[in-house]
This record gives C-alpha cells, sequence and structure tokens, in this order.
C-alpha cells in the first residue's frame, strides 16, 4: 500500500497570518510576529545594502570623472606656453607647470607646498603674507582681475619683469588663487632701445626747429617788415606747424622720461582753484579758435592739494584742449569742482560726438586716437592722455571719463585733498558708471 507522503498546511504556510488553522497547527501569535519581523529585517536589510551599493558606485562614477576632470585640467595646464602658478589662501603652491619650472628653475616636487614668498623679491617678499591676510578679513583686492607688470625671483637670485594676472576662485570650498605669469624681458628690450631712439630723435630735432620756430615768429611778429598777404599767409601756416611739431617732441620727450621714471616732480601744496583758473585761461585761444566757451558749473573755494603745478597745469590744459576740439563750434565745455571723501574731482564735460566703443580701452595709451588718417579733423600727437594719466597717478590720483547717453563725454581728474573739510553744498552728484582706464 503506497504510503502518502505530505505536509501540513500550517508547515507550508507558516508565515500566512490570514491561514486561521495556523494558529491551530500549533504556532503561537508570538512566533507568527516574530517570522514576520525576521522576513521584514531581512527585506530592510537588502534595501539598505542595494542602496549601499548604489551610492557607492555613485561615488566612484563621481571620483572617477574628477579624476578624469583633473587630468584633463592638469594636462591643460601643462601644455600652457605661460608660467601658471596655483596657491591658496596662505600662501602655498599647489600647482607648479612646466612653463614655470622653466622660467623660475624649480622643480615641481621641490616647490609644491612652499611659500609663493620663494618667488618674489623684497619689499613685496616680506610683504606678501600681509597681503593675503588682508584680503581674508576685508576682500581687499590688490592685484586680483587685473594685468599688471612686476618683478620675480628665478632660483639663481636674479629678478625679472613679468605680466602677472591673479585670478579666485573655489574649488570644493577651498579658496585658490591662479597665477598667469609672461616674462616681459625681451619686450621691456624692445621698448628700451624704442624710447631711447625716440629720445635721440627728439633731442636732435628739438634744436634746429627751435630755430626755425624762433625765426618764423620774428617773420610773422614783423621784424623783417611787412609782408605781401599772400607771403604773409604761408609764414604763418609754417609757424602753427612748427607749433605742432615744437609740441610732439615735447610730447615724445614727456613720454620717455615717465616711461624711464626720469621726470622730476615738484611737489608742493598748492590751492587748486587758481590752478584751474589759469588753466581755463590759457586754453583761451583754442577755445576761440573752435568757438567753444568755457565756464564753470561747480566752484568750490579754499580746496588745497599736494601737487607739481606744471604738471597739474599741463594734464588740465590737455582735458580743456581736447574738450575745445572735440566740441561744436558754439557749444559750452563745462567745468566741476567738487568735493567728496577726502578727494576733490575735477569733471570736464564737452558736448562732442563722444568716444567711439572700440577706442575706449586703448584711450589712455600712447598714440590712442580715434581717427589716425591724414585727413582727421583735431590734430594732437596721440600722447596726451597717456601722458595725463602717468602724470595723475604720480600724484595719487584717478584720471578716466563716462560717456554720456546721447553726445558728449565727461573727463574726470580725482586728487587727494590735503585738508579734512567735509563736503559742502558742492558735493558730488551719484556717480555713473566710470570706464576703466587700465
Amino acid at each position: 500500500m503506497p504510503v502518502k507522503i505530505g505536509y501540513p498546511r500550517s508547515a507550508l504556510l507558516p508565515f500566512a497570518p490570514w491561514a486561521p488553522e495556523a494558529g491551530a497547527a500549533g504556532l503561537s501569535s508570538a512566533q507568527t510576529v516574530s517570522a514576520i519581523a525576521l522576513v521584514i529585517g531581512a527585506i530592510v536589510v537588502l534595501a539598505v545594502g542595494l542602496a549601499l551599493h548604489r551610492e557607492q558606485r555613485r561615488r566612484e562614477i563621481a571620483e572617477e570623472a574628477l579624476a578624469a576632470s583633473k587630468i584633463r585640467q592638469q594636462a591643460l595646464i601643462n601644455t600652457m606656453v605661460d608660467a601658471v602658478i596655483i596657491i591658496d589662501d596662505r600662501g602655498r603652491i599647489q600647482n607648479f607647470n612646466p612653463a614655470a619650472e622653466a622660467m623660475f628653475g624649480y622643480a615641481r616636487e621641490e616647490i609644491i607646498g612652499r611659500n609663493i614668498r620663494l618667488l618674489m623679491p623684497e619689499p613685496h617678499r616680506s610683504a606678501h603674507d600681509g597681503y593675503l591676510a588682508r584680503h581674508r578679513e576685508t576682500g581687499a583686492r590688490r592685484v586680483l582681475g587685473r594685468r599688471s607688470e612686476v618683478e620675480a625671483r628665478r632660483r639663481d637670485g636674479s629678478l625679472f619683469p613679468v605680466e602677472l594676472a591673479v585670478t579666485k576662485m573655489k574649488i570644493h570650498g577651498q579658496c585658490l588663487f591662479s597665477g598667469l605669469l609672461r616674462d616681459i624681458t625681451e619686450r621691456r628690450k624692445v621698448e628700451r632701445l624704442k624710447d631711447e631712439f625716440i629720445a635721440t630723435v627728439s633731442h636732435e630735432l628739438r634744436t634746429p626747429l627751435t630755430t626755425i620756430r624762433g625765426s618764423l615768429g620774428l617773420i610773422t611778429g614783423g621784424a623783417a617788415g611787412e609782408l605781401p598777404a599772400r607771403s604773409a599767409a604761408l609764414v604763418q601756416l609754417a609757424y602753427s606747424n612748427s607749433e605742432r611739431l615744437m609740441q610732439l617732441i615735447d610730447d615724445l620727450l614727456d613720454a620717455e622720461r615717465l616711461g624711464s621714471g626720469q621726470m622730476e616732480f615738484q611737489l608742493a601744496p598748492l590751492a587748486l582753484m587758481p590752478l584751474i583758473e589759469e588753466a581755463i585761461a590759457n586754453n583761451a585761444a583754442t577755445a576761440e579758435k573752435h568757438a567753444v566757451q568755457c565756464h564753470f558749473t561747480r566752484h568750490l573755494d579754499d580746496v588745497r592739494v599736494h601737487g607739481d603745478p606744471q604738471r597739474l597745469r599741463q594734464v588740465l590744459g590737455n582735458l580743456l584742449s581736447n574738450a575745445c576740439k572735440f566740441s561744436p563750434r558754439g557749444s559750452t565745455v563745462e567745468i566741476g569742482v567738487t568735493r567728496r571723501e577726502g578727494r576733490v574731482r575735477i569733471d570736464i564735460r564737452d558736448q562732442g560726438p563722444g568716444i567711439a566703443e572700440e577706442l575706449r580701452p586703448r584711450l589712455f595709451s600712447r598714440f590712442g586716437q580715434g581717427d589716425t588718417s591724414d585727413t582727421r579733423q583735431t590734430g594732437g600727437t596721440g600722447l596726451g592722455l597717456y601722458i595725463s594719466k602717468a602724470i595723475v597717478e604720480r600724484h595719487g590720483g584717478e584720471i578716466g571719463f563716462i560717456p554720456e547717453a546721447e553726445t558728449g563725454t565727461t573727463f574726470y581728474l580725482e586728487l587727494p585733498a590735503m585738508d579734512s573739510v567735509t563736503d559742502g553744498a558742492h558735493g558730488r552728484p551719484p556717480d555713473k558708471k566710470k570706464v576703466q582706464t587700465q
């Protein structure tokens, strides 16, 4: 007789709470709950394990992508022609590309982690940690976001000029500074040779030109007797052109002196308003020639600055002359003098056609002129604003311009005031957006 083998239903479905006979088969309620809890626990453990595995895999993928990105970034940095140095907010070098190795003579392995001061001459070598500390505390920007020319120090102690551009960045919450450096030794040599050539030619031209100009001046003044009308007109034309050529030579010499640091400044306390009034009077002939009037819109008495009167007169004369040349006939050049926060500001506003967009970035550079053709309507050497900017900066001031919405341009000149009088009724109006002069 065959034996029938089977299992009780309660054994097959021990975890089925809906089976009423389960309890009758011998499982208590406590055992059932315990079994269910074990199953739920196993499912939870399995789900957590899967989640952890996915998170681990996600992190691995992210780390692989980050590593690949770092490799690409480092490859890009390593292939750059210019030197790239990255430091942290304590000045410790974090990256040093092959171009930097060739420039400074240090291997990457020996300089990573060392302070950037190592590559600087005095006094910046001792002061650099202070620069970084002030930036951390106040956010003060010394070289950030602009190009500057500084001296650097090689491993052998020799100094050389570099063009430096520094930018700030944050990577994974860490503050870093990236410096892009270019050796400009050859550029400086070329500039020096050019300046020496210009100075030599200018000096050689100035002596005979002075004689020619003086002789023409005597003739136009009647020293040689009365000339026929046509001859007088030709002599006057020659005299005017000799004046322009003399101005060009003077500007070339000034530019050369400024470039070599040989221009002398006789700084002394001086009253500003008489200086401006004198510059306006000296510019009266130019204003009359172009049928333009100059007048004050704001006047500030009893303000003094520390400056060289001759050089400041040169700057004011250049700005006033430009304003008259570019203003339409019958218009007015407005001069306003105001004070704010320990600085005196001189605004000179013309009503001319404005400054072309493409000219603005190089307006204060050498030979920065909008119209360089032989038929341009206004004369000038293209050096006036370059020289003016250098003179103003030597006075601790600032020079720039504000394009007007429709026509005209306002050139401004700011200088530190000597006294501590607070702003009065002639306070400066709200600033408009300034155009960078760098």
